[in-house]
């Protein structure tokens, strides 16, 4: 059976089910809004923090306001008034004190630039064996000093040399150096290096591990310096250089819109559409 409430904004009676009359209020949200303004502001707010806002910086001592329009829980979690009294006298984890500390995990240990200084050993030997002196192998960076004695010459160049995998591994006094042999052996000096291909394909083999790799040797054509790349990085590319200014060169020298001024390569010549200037016309 329906019963009979009344609205403590608008005093307009309204019928209801007998379930929600001991908890009805309002009649609308808009009556409830209205109630709201009037009863809930300043310290009758169930949610009312305080008036002005103010804290004292735990670093340099200043008082600090809350900002406008800044949330006021992100104005009670603050402890300093700026970023750098938040660097200066908040705590930080920092080296071995901090929980996630790795010794051997800097970025300065890490390997991500072994290709780039493998290629540049590789490319500066012209992929010769600097120990036997043969060629179209595979091919190891070796590094003189040692990796890990020596962490500031890692990426040095000159403290690398190319070297086959064969002598590589005597180098390292391997047990496995055999392991590299594919099968037919290449004349000169190459012992159990794999069999090269020849031709204007990449240079194949097997590697110490087993793994066979393939490597494409050249020039760059632009400058001609001899450079070395695998060949994932070189198939299906329309011209190969030994950097990016050698490449960036290259394109500028044979873009279509406009060329350098070269006898073999003249500028072209774009006709203009506009119309000729009223000087022209003047007799």
């Amino acid at each position: 059976m329906p019963v009979e409430v009344q609205c403590i904004e608008c005093g307009k009676k309204h019928s209801v089910t007998p379930s929600i009359a001991k908890t009805f209020k309002f009649c609308s949200y808009a009556c409830r809004g209205e109630w709201r303004k009037k009863n809930w502001s300043g310290p009758n707010n169930p949610k009312y923090t305080g008036g002005v806002r103010e804290k004292t910086c735990q670093h340099c001592g200043e008082v600090f306001k809350q900002k406008q329009r800044e949330p006021v829980v992100t104005f009670q979690a603050k402890k300093f008034c700026s970023k750098s009294c938040a660097d200066k006298g908040g705590f930080r984890y920092e080296g071995e004190a901090h929980p996630n500390w790795k010794e051997t995990a800097r970025r300065k240990d890490r390997r991500g630039k072994h290709g780039s200084w493998a290629r540049a050993v590789l490319s500066r030997d012209k992929e010769t064996c600097q120990h036997c002196g043969v060629t179209e192998v595979e091919m190891h960076a070796h590094h003189i000093m040692s990796f890990a004695d020596h962490p500031e010459k890692r990426w040095d160049v000159s403290n690398g040399m190319t070297l086959c995998a064969q002598c590589h591994w005597a180098v390292h006094a391997a047990s496995n150096a055999n392991g590299v042999n594919s099968g037919k052996l290449p004349p000169g000096q190459a012992e159990d290096n794999p069999e090269p291909s020849f031709g204007r394909k990449p240079v194949e083999g097997v590697t110490t591990s087993g793994r066979a790799y393939r490597r494409w040797t050249g020039n760059c054509e632009w400058c001609g310096t001899f450079i070395s790349k695998r060949w994932s990085d070189a198939k299906d590319k329309k011209h190969l250089f030994c950097s990016k200014h050698c490449s960036g060169k290259f394109n500028a020298a044979n873009r279509e819109y406009r060329r350098w001024v070269n006898p073999e390569q003249p500028m072209a010549v774009i006709s203009t559409t506009s119309a000729p200037r009223e000087s022209d016309d003047i007799v």
